[in-house]
């Protein structure tokens, strides 16, 4: 193990055992508990939805994925949205070269990039959003923030560009928004409708990586059947809930992508130490969050929801 291997390590022992502790049968079953005395306390609440969003929420909960577009969403400042955020992508893309080039598996915008353009941030938090990621989770939920996530072309299947789910808690919802148009060579993000290894309060959670032979040995032969490969045109948004099925973003290979991700699940989640995955330090968070309405800075300021304990453990690393 190299020296910054063992950093990491290091750094992510106190998220990772709290991980195993919360595995653990009875904590499990206690946790479980917890969680469907919750869903069934705030039913009543859960927001309405139009009928085009009541739609979209059940597609998800029968796929896992649904692909529209920012045209068809309408929602209020979306082409500035588009220009901004396009317009960091481009000004990265030779940095983010550099970054492949030496190695690096997860490459992002810097965070201080969307700081600087916090309207990226709060588009997030409009109201319908907020609507659709609780009809779809149950409960009030958390935003984690927003990350322009670029892939290079350059083939290589690391990191998130192999199967696997996210792990904040049991079920959550991502909204991406592609910045690039997206074919089938340029890195479209994938993900598989069928029921994977079990992943519940009750079976415990597990993550790993796989490539395409140790998923199918999980999963079953001809998994191209259950698919589902987002490509589109920029300006394309793929709801999904990355915590409850496999996905990756296809290795691109002849297009960079670009892409906006944007992240909710219940406030609080079951794994709070494996939350805050987009690099943005908690003083940005609540300065961005800092004029906006009670809701909005109740989903970006989840983590005062936590116990003592809780706050007390770091997150894991990115």
């Amino acid at each position: 193990m190299t020296r910054d291997q063992t950093a990491r390590w290091l750094r992510d022992l106190p998220a990772r055992s709290a991980l195993k502790l919360s595995n653990q049968r009875h904590v499990r079953l206690w946790l479980g508990n917890r969680h469907e005395e919750a869903l069934h306390r705030h039913r009543p609440a859960v927001p309405g939805l139009s009928a085009v969003d009541a739609a979209l929420v059940d597609t998800l909960d029968k796929q896992g994925v649904c692909v529209t577009t920012l045209d068809r969403l309408g929602l209020p400042g979306s082409q500035a949205l588009l220009e901004q955020a396009g317009a960091l992508a481009e000004a990265f893309a030779g940095e983010a070269h550099a970054q492949c080039r030496a190695g690096k598996d997860f490459i992002i915008v810097p965070p201080a990039d969307i700081v600087r353009n916090p309207e990226i941030f709060r588009w997030g938090l409009q109201d319908r959003l907020l609507d659709i990621a609780e009809a779809y989770i149950g409960l009030p939920v958390a935003y984690d923030g927003v990350a322009i996530n670029y892939t290079v072309a350059d083939g290589r299947a690391i990191s998130t560009r192999k199967w696997h789910r996210d792990w904040e808690d049991r079920r959550m919802l991502k909204v991406a928004v592609y910045l690039h148009d997206v074919d089938a060579e340029g890195g479209p993000f994938q993900q598989i409708a069928r029921p994977g290894t079990p992943q519940s309060d009750r079976d415990g959670f597990n993550y790993d990586l796989a490539d395409d032979v140790a998923l199918e040995r999980m999963l079953g032969a001809r998994l191209d059947r259950d698919i589902h490969s987002c490509e589109g045109p920029r300006g394309t948004v793929v709801f999904c809930d990355t915590a409850r099925l496999f996905h990756r973003g296809k290795p691109a290979t002849r297009r960079d992508r670009a892409a906006l991700f944007y992240s909710y699940f219940a406030n609080p989640p079951r794994h709070p130490f494996l939350c805050e995955r987009t690099g943005l330090a908690r003083r940005d968070i609540t300065e961005m969050a800092r004029t906006l309405p009670r809701r909005q800075r109740d989903a970006a300021l989840w983590r005062r929801r936590l116990s003592l304990l809780l706050r007390l453990i770091p997150p894991a690393g990115l």
